[in-house]
């Protein structure tokens, strides 16, 4: 998934991992500060194009940073504040993810 990450200072886009109704690892070119809130915009993307699936909203906190070796970034986040109606979203996400693809 594609994420866009708003902090008090700034807006820039992510790549989500190990996603879970919980939160989420994120992987960015910039830093992440650690103990930071952010407002994450989490967009399905199938086959390197955005989905029609109107993204999710929510309130995260970072939980960890650090750099990896080709000058990215990653962190954890948690999300902080969801509703029912985010996390039943978030399940129907997870378990497209999570369908096996088929190959042509």
């Amino acid at each position: 998934m594609s994420a866009e990450v708003r902090t008090t200072q700034t807006v820039f886009t992510a790549t989500t991992r190990d996603l879970s109704e919980g939160g989420a690892g994120l992987t960015a070119d910039r830093p992440f500060d650690e103990g930071a809130e952010v407002v994450l915009g989490l967009f399905l993307v199938v086959d390197d194009v955005e989905s029609d699936t109107p993204p999710l909203w929510v309130k995260a906190r970072v939980v960890w940073t650090s750099e990896i070796k080709d000058g990215r970034y990653t962190a954890g986040v948690r999300f902080e504040v969801i509703t029912d109606d985010q996390r039943t979203w978030l399940r129907q996400v997870l378990q497209e993810i999570d369908k096996p693809q088929l190959k042509s």
